[in-house]
């Protein structure tokens, strides 16, 4: 953070370190998004070469194959790197919340490579999920070599933007769905290095390599007739989202209860393979059948059968193990109902231009309940159709899906995720960051422990001595059994202080994080709480007035961040 002091040429200096951190992280971002997207096509298309001309069975067969090779791909790298599980997008978030917790870069760079595998081999999942958290991998990584007064989550933020940048050509929206999703709020201090890697992004693309936006639509003059069409199909699209969600989590549930990583690999290749020789629309990550919808190519029933179809290809592949990102699955649902509401439209009388709206619009709204990003999908929107009438439309049909979804379900899919790991994110970062200070972080007291083999007489007189109204109970290795008020050792004189130990105290570890310390202490009554070590052993007491100063001081830290 600069001071209102800083010389000249301190603010210079910082000024090109700030700008320097965008660039690279920019470039590196930018050339990781674009091989990722250009390494998965390549590879989907030496593959769909060896079915053209085949048989249908023989065809199904081919993709099987690449599918269940993908499978032990996936397999063989979570057991040679020892993975308990693949990170995402909920962990980029995450670490932006957190930002003294150290960045699991290493995770992300192979969860990003298991990614590549499974869409590579033609699984139902997404891209941009695994580029996003590759983005956050870089910027963590790179300023572990580049350090800078910009915190951590900064880094993190830059990466992302770089990733989202790339990926759409789009990097207004990469600013703001970077601070929409990713932050959670807006800094001034931010803006300047995500920005530039949002723009170096983009810019990276045309330079280096032969790929434009991966959707194309040409945008026609709206009929503002359809304002009921448009808010009917983001009520819709926030119904759509929420099975989509709930199916994965309850399938992803059910693998894990399964406890065979390959089996359920090998089952979800199997099912992607046959779901694929129904639908081949189904199959990969769907860009070229979203552009068949966006051009009005495909007919009623079969976008209604790409959309079940992609739904459960998408669960399966996903939930049974099969790693890759949910916003191209969200897309292509979206794409797929809005081209229904624009058959619907038509037959109301309204122009057939409207099924290209509705489509795009459709693909907004269930992508912005999946991804919480209501603002940040409608400028994307806007960036790749160039068209304020459809941005207007799609925040219609958007903020009707996220009033829905963000009631029924979740901010988003992956705030969902990380609830079930313990971070609630609708607690704030203050409360989330306390996670980040344990116990030993804070200054217990010593106190002088009593004997089990003290009477109450004497507990009396050891208390008047420390000054003290509870006396602190240890065995004969110094581990705390339990704690004795005054007023019980003064009734009991001569029962000794194990007859007289309380049955529900309450105690912190060192090992406990200020968020655990803050919820005993809401619970508790006395005087202070002993603190124990690993091994049971008292290593002093802290009272409520300690916890809650830590609690505070570091509250006002993180505002601090967003103040700027």
């Amino acid at each position: 953070m600069l001071l209102l002091n800083t010389s000249p040429k301190e603010l210079g200096l910082e000024l090109v370190r700030v700008l320097f951190v965008g660039l690279v992280i920019g470039i590196l971002g930018g050339l990781a998004a674009n091989l990722f997207v250009l390494g998965v096509g390549a590879i989907d298309g030496l593959i769909r070469e060896q079915m053209v001309g085949q048989s249908a069975l023989s065809a199904g067969l081919i993709r099987w194959a690449a599918l269940i090779a993908g499978a032990f791909g996936i397999y063989g790298l979570k057991q040679a790197f020892k993975m308990d599980r693949w990170h995402g997008p909920a962990d980029a978030i995450l670490g932006a919340h957190r930002p003294d917790a150290p960045f699991p870069a290493r995770e992300g760079f192979i969860s990003t490579t298991a990614a590549f595998v499974s869409a590579s081999a033609g699984a139902s999942v997404g891209q941009y999920g695994p580029v996003l958290h590759f983005g956050a991998s870089v910027g963590a990584q790179v300023r572990a070599l580049f350090p800078t007064r910009l915190t951590p989550d900064i880094y993190v933020a830059c990466g992302v933007a770089a990733a989202i940048s790339a990926g759409f050509g789009a990097p207004i929206a990469a600013v703001v769905l970077v601070s929409e999703a990713i932050l959670r709020h807006f800094a001034v201090r931010a803006v300047a290095p995500i920005t530039v890697s949002a723009i170096v992004a983009t810019a990276v693309t045309p330079l280096f390599f032969d790929r434009v936006s991966p959707y194309s639509v040409t945008a026609s003059p709206t009929d503002w007739g359809l304002i009921p069409v448009v808010l009917g199909l983001g009520a819709c699209a926030a119904i759509l989202a929420i099975v989509f969600m709930r199916s994965l989590l309850r399938t992803a549930a059910w693998a894990k209860a399964r406890n065979n990583d390959l089996g359920m690999l090998l089952l979800a290749a199997t099912l992607m393979a046959l779901i694929g020789m129904l639908v081949p629309e189904a199959v990969g990550l769907g860009t070229q059948s979203v552009n068949d919808l966006l051009a009005g190519e495909k007919l009623v029933g079969e976008a209604a059968l790409m959309l079940v179809a992609k739904l459960a290809a998408t669960v399966v592949c996903i939930g049974l193990g099969l790693v890759g990102g949910v916003f191209s699955p969200a897309l292509f649902l979206g794409a797929s109902l809005g081209y229904l509401a624009g058959a619907v439209a038509v037959g109301l009388g309204f122009d057939p231009s409207a099924i290209v709206m509705l489509t795009v619009v459709g693909m907004a709204a269930v992508a912005g309940s999946v991804i919480g990003a209501p603002i940040g999908v409608v400028l994307i929107v806007f960036e790749f159709t160039r068209s304020y009438e459809f941005a207007v439309a799609a925040i219609l049909a958007v903020s009707m899906s996220s009033f829905i979804s963000t009631r029924l379900f979740c901010y988003s899919f992956f705030d969902r995720q990380l609830i079930a790991r313990g971070f609630d994110l609708r607690q704030g970062r203050e409360f989330l960051s306390l996670k980040d200070i344990s116990v030993a972080d804070l200054d217990a007291e010593v106190v002088e422990p009593a004997t089990e083999g003290m009477t109450g007489e004497e507990l009396v007189a050891h208390l008047r001595a420390s000054h003290r109204t509870e006396a602190y109970v240890v065995d004969a290795q110094g581990t705390l059994i339990g704690v004795v008020p005054i007023l019980t050792a003064l009734a009991n004189p001569d029962q000794t202080a194990s007859s007289l130990i309380e049955d529900d105290y309450l105690v912190l570890n060192l090992s406990d994080d200020l968020q655990q310390a803050l919820g005993v202490a809401r619970r508790f009554v006395g005087e202070a709480i002993p603190v124990v070590d690993e091994a049971g052993a008292l290593v002093g007491c802290l009272s409520e007035g300690a916890i809650l100063g830590g609690t505070l001081d570091r509250q006002e830290e993180v505002k601090g961040r967003e103040r700027n």
